[in-house]
């Protein structure tokens, strides 16, 4: 979950998007895209990998995996997104590539501009998606670790620890 928040928070910010910083835009949406592919293949590998173990050792697999199995399973989504916002945004990188290589004319600067824009759009897009898939991780990691753990006891319910017996001393001796 943190990981997806770390590719997020790599991405560069509209206000860093301009033609000179372009080469640097291109590398670290290069960098974002290799490491979310990255995620992205665990979340598929894992799901496929505990639903074949579901099949196999169906009294192994208890209701928690099954949980934690869905859990991340529903981090896809939003995290295919992210990917796909990062498609339009290389897409977008390689218009903007085309037009501070080609010579200027009516309507450059403008066409520019616009390029820009929606490169930020894509980019603040994927950012979007890839918070909203760390919080829902960090959300259903809280919510599955709060089912497991047991209540902690109350002072009136404490029960009295009985003495350890003289057999268990002995055992050094």
């Amino acid at each position: 979950m943190n990981e997806l928040a770390n590719v997020a928070d790599r991405l560069p910010l509209v206000t860093q998007i301009h033609p000179t910083s372009r080469s640097s835009t291109t590398e670290d949406l290069e960098d974002a895209i290799r490491d979310l592919t990255r995620h992205f293949t665990y979340l598929a590998h894992i799901t496929a990998t505990r639903d074949r173990q579901a099949h196999r050792y169906p009294g192994r697999y208890t209701a928690q995996l099954r949980e934690g199995t869905t859990a991340l399973a529903r981090a896809a989504t939003p995290t295919g997104r992210a990917l796909a916002a990062l498609g339009e945004a290389v897409t977008a990188t390689g218009h903007l590539h085309h037009l501070t290589h080609s010579p200027t004319g009516p309507g450059h600067a403008e066409d520019l501009q616009h390029t820009i824009e929606v490169l930020g759009v894509h980019v603040t897009q994927a950012r979007a998606h890839l918070f909203a898939a760390a919080r829902q991780l960090r959300a259903d990691a809280h919510r599955l670790l709060t089912a497991q753990a047991p209540a902690a006891p109350s002072a009136l319910t404490t029960l009295p620890v009985p003495a350890a017996s003289s057999s268990h001393r002995r055992h050094g001796r």
